[in-house]
């Protein structure tokens, strides 16, 4: 058997690190992928992607600390950051349009915050009814909020669905979510602006919405649970944090 040359064996062994290296590249990608199907989380999404602790290690249902419930949820259940709630029937926050019925019912888990701020939440729905969500929000007074959640929306079925109130609200459809059990949200201040972001993976954002609201100090940030059409709906939140910070692009996110 003849053996190569030098010259041809080291462009060999080249070859085959190459190939090898990209092959090992191409399994961590793999390996580091979400399976977005499931809705299940893998290595990829991580506690590392989020910079602010989850409030919800801190509370208990007898000691909320600095948070505290406009519209008591029907049941509530806390558990390692999770929190599970229950949404009761014709429970929501919306001023209509088309006749100004307003309501301002379903439960919501929410701190005062005074300036900049990046709230994010990872929200589970139980999108087991038309309109059921599970949403970040702000509340600056009875008739200018911001709600950005995860809804079974009538237009679109599961979906990113922003509103925003000032006065009457509005109802914004944004991206559809097949086949996603939870999703993280991002809700961003900069001075009176303010900025809607949702991710797979807590990592990669994408802007869904930006508003300019009237100018407030100090606002309710927190996370809703609703249930408008349904008898009732369990929400899980795995995830609420605040972080008094200004971001250099709001349409970025960062």
């Amino acid at each position: 058997m003849k053996l190569l040359s030098n010259r041809r064996m080291k462009a060999f062994v080249s070859h085959k690190g190459n190939t090898l290296l990209i092959v090992l590249l191409w399994a961590l990608f793999m390996a580091g992928c979400r399976d977005r199907t499931t809705g299940q989380t893998t290595a990829s999404e991580t506690t590392s992607t989020i910079t602010a602790k989850n409030l919800l290690l801190d509370i208990s249902k007898d000691n909320l600390g600095d948070l505290d419930w406009i519209n008591t949820p029907g049941n509530i259940e806390l558990s390692n950051g999770t929190l599970s709630v229950t949404a009761k029937s014709q429970t929501d926050f919306f001023i209509n349009p088309e006749d100004m019925k307003a309501s301002a019912s379903a439960p919501l888990l929410f701190k005062e915050v005074s300036g900049d701020f990046v709230a994010i939440a990872k929200v589970r729905p139980d999108l087991s009814s038309q309109w059921n969500a599970a949403a970040l929000m702000v509340i600056l007074d009875e008739t200018n909020w911001i709600k950005f959640g995860f809804e079974n929306s009538d237009a679109t079925g599961p979906g990113i669905v922003s509103v925003v109130t000032r006065e009457t609200s509005d109802d914004a459809n944004g991206p559809v979510l097949k086949n996603i059990e939870s999703i993280w949200l991002k809700l961003l201040r900069k001075g009176d602006n303010y900025s809607m972001h949702w991710s797979y993976d807590g990592s990669k954002y994408f802007m869904a919405r930006l508003a300019a609201m009237p100018e407030r100090d100090s606002i309710m940030v927190g996370i809703e649970a609703q249930c408008p059409d349904g008898t009732e709906a369990v929400h899980r939140f795995e995830h609420f944090s605040i972080e008094a910070i200004t971001v250099e692009d709001i349409r970025k996110g960062e």
